[in-house]
């Protein structure tokens, strides 16, 4: 006779960050497609999921191929109806999966219908950042979101700004305001796969903001290189590639027209607090990489991921997705975020 499952999973306040996205170009070029990097997040996450660590994405609900955030929805409910296989003998195994925390700042929760929301309410537990708590003095109604006008464009981008903030940090939130408040815990790691270097709605392109706050803080942070895009820029800095990437105001802004309205929005507004200019967070990246070049900090003390120099190297250029799950897990043991199957 078999022996059934035994679960390991208790339910944690320990969150891991994904942040991934499609850049079809760089993956091909690197003879890989978007069914390569959907196997990379499902193997990463799984494990995680399995013994019941929060894994936390900021991605948007449309229905697209490379939506990652339906992706991790069905990873987890699959891992919670795993769990409920004898709901007479463990009727609450099922709440031992920890839902996807799904960080969403204005204006785009505004386009999570109740009903979206409603389906995936087992598995998902949607965090609104609003332009209030981004500290932003002239709201935007919410009928002018996507007008595309000067104000909604800016606090677009502050408060996605600040939702990577309070991402980072954790947040608390009002359940019900005056009464009861809701902890969301602060990245215990982040996980960063790909990024596009076009067509940034924020100050900066999200990976590379999120890879600063994360630096800054001192928390485990996976830059996985060899999947392109941000990463593999990312990556390239802090390992001392010759010629180094181009990661400058100019060459973003190039690239990215937007940013070049919203620096000049920021210049006659002013940034809401804790709100930061493009050239701000490069230049905070730049230091980090120079202390790492000029051997004032190790690589593996940069990134705290609990590997040791040799490997981190190998996880930050390869392109082998056994290679690079095997590589985040063991760092992920390493540091006690996950059991060791030894």
């Amino acid at each position: 006779m078999t022996e059934p499952r035994r679960h390991k999973r208790t339910p944690s306040r320990t969150v891991v960050a994904f942040s991934v996205s499609y850049q079809k170009e760089s993956l091909l070029a690197r003879g890989m497609g978007l069914e390569h990097l959907k196997e990379l997040v499902s193997r990463l996450a799984r494990p995680m999921v399995s013994e019941g660590l929060s894994v936390a994405y900021a991605g948007h609900w449309r229905v697209t191929e490379d939506n990652f955030t339906h992706l991790l929805l069905q990873l987890i409910s699959a891992e919670q109806d795993d769990t409920s296989d004898d709901p007479e003998q463990n009727p609450d195994a099922a709440r031992t999966v920890a839902p996807l925390i799904n960080h969403l700042a204005w204006p785009h929760y505004l386009t999570v219908t109740p009903r979206i929301e409603a389906e995936a309410i087992n598995s998902c537990r949607i965090v609104r950042v609003t332009q209030e708590q981004a500290g932003i003095a002239d709201v935007c109604p919410d009928g002018e979101a996507f007008s595309g006008s000067d104000r909604a464009v800016f606090n677009a981008a502050a408060t996605l700004s600040a939702m990577r903030r309070f991402q980072t940090e954790g947040m608390s939130l009002d359940v019900v305001p005056g009464e009861r408040t809701e902890d969301v815990p602060p990245l215990a790691a982040r996980i960063l796969i790909g990024g596009k270097v076009s067509g940034s709605s924020g100050f900066a392109p999200g990976i590379l903001e999120e890879a600063v706050l994360m630096l800054e803080r001192g928390t485990p942070l996976y830059v996985l290189g060899g999947f392109g895009g941000v990463a593999g820029e990312l990556a390239q800095l802090f390992l001392g590639s010759v010629p180094p990437p181009d990661i400058t105001v100019d060459r973003l802004e190039s690239g990215i027209p937007a940013l070049t309205r919203l620096r000049q929005l920021a210049e006659a507004r002013g940034l809401p607090p804790g709100c930061r200019a493009t050239a701000d967070l490069i230049e905070s990246l730049r230091q980090k990489a120079s202390a790492v070049a000029g051997g004032a900090v190790s690589l593996a003390s940069a990134m705290n991921t609990g590997l040791g120099d040799a490997d981190l190297r190998a996880l930050m250029t390869t392109g082998d997705v056994d290679k690079a799950v095997r590589l985040v897990l063991s760092g992920l043991r390493a540091l006690g975020l996950l059991v060791d199957p030894t």
